[in-house]
């Protein structure tokens, strides 16, 4: 009987610690993606990336616990710490988000000898195990498209240059010279404006990275939806224009001057805060009817759209507001609580 007993505790033994085995290399393990998957929106990624909507959940960067990275549900709700870094331009699919870390602005940064370093990329779980660095130096942007993270790479002997890295970490490589903004990847190709000749508006092929001229003009921030290509105009103060991909002349949609902008998915509502001085506020487009709409007067940024809402900040990073798409007298702060875990 004892034998029998010292028999099944070995079993036993063996197929626990063959579980974790067997956790330990699914979990160390890459999921990877299909080839054409996007990881936030243009729009978003040009407002900091401070929300992401991905399988029915927002994560978003918890202004009330210094930009941790925290996700609820479509109804504002249910809400939970994913990591306490300070987290900006916030990509998910799959399996991961990824972010770059930013706890060098944190007013609690941690002292251990063992945290990693205060900026860099990360990827992790959605529900935050399993964190891992995809860089660990100052970084910027960062766009996924299909299983590869394209980001702003900086290095005091470099400055500010285009990289890309694989979700796996590995296949790290300079790209481009340019600081470029790699914000708008559409079917294989990077819209990117020009910074050290012109501002041109071109199109990079991300697999055999030849370049083509796609608008000459002195342009800033393009996003493209639905074949039409939006842009804030430098030669006419910052007005946003539009340009269809098949045509040459673009239309003047904003008259004023704007410092950021944002569209929803379907195309239909453009957001956007006008920065002239004189009637500084947060407005709305209807790219359908033509409507316009000011939604709150005063100085706001990082317009970020997910789950139905459009969220924007006040210039001072004290509040968060939020309002439903389409909706115009409806502008509530956005409040989450804090989980001190």
């Amino acid at each position: 009987m004892k034998k029998l007993i010292k028999i099944i505790i070995s079993l036993l033994i063996l197929v626990i610690a063959g579980l974790l085995l067997y956790n330990i290399i699914n979990s160390s393990r890459t999921v990877y993606n299909s080839e054409d998957t996007a990881g936030n929106t243009s729009g978003n990624l040009f407002n900091g990336g401070l929300f992401l909507e991905l399988n029915q959940k927002i994560y978003f960067s918890n202004l009330n616990d210094n930009g941790s990275l925290y996700s609820m549900d479509l109804a504002l709700d249910n809400y939970k710490k994913i990591n306490k870094d300070r987290a900006a331009y916030i990509n998910g699919a799959g399996k991961y988000l990824y972010y770059t870390r930013m706890n060098y602005k944190n007013k609690k940064t941690t002292k251990s000898v063992f945290s990693f370093s205060n900026t860099g990329i990360y990827r992790i779980n959605l529900n935050g195990g399993n964190i891992i660095s995809l860089y660990e130096n100052p970084g910027g942007l960062i766009n996924l498209y299909g299983n590869t993270l394209y980001y702003q790479h900086y290095n005091s002997k470099e400055g500010l240059k285009l990289y890309q890295v694989g979700i796996d970490g590995n296949d790290e490589k300079k790209i481009s010279d340019e600081p470029i903004l790699p914000m708008t990847i559409w079917e294989n190709s990077l819209y990117y404006t020009g910074t050290d000749k012109d501002h041109y508006i071109y199109a990079r092929n991300l697999t055999t990275g030849n370049r083509s001229l796609v608008y000459d003009g002195n342009c800033y921030a393009p996003i493209i939806n639905n074949n039409t290509i939006y842009f804030m105009s430098q030669a006419d103060d910052y007005t946003i224009y539009r340009i269809e991909k098949d045509q040459e002349t673009p239309v003047q949609i904003i008259n004023q001057r704007c410092s950021t902008y944002n569209i929803t998915e379907d195309g239909q509502y453009l957001y956007y805060q006008i920065d002239n001085n004189e009637s500084n506020g947060i407005g709305s487009l209807n790219l359908t009817t033509g409507e316009r709409t000011v939604i709150k007067e005063g100085n706001y940024k990082n317009i970020n759209i997910a789950g139905g809402y459009v969220f924007f900040e006040d210039f001072e990073e004290h509040n968060i507001y939020y309002l439903p798409v389409g909706s115009a007298n409806s502008v509530s702060v956005f409040n989450p609580p804090v989980d001190d875990k």
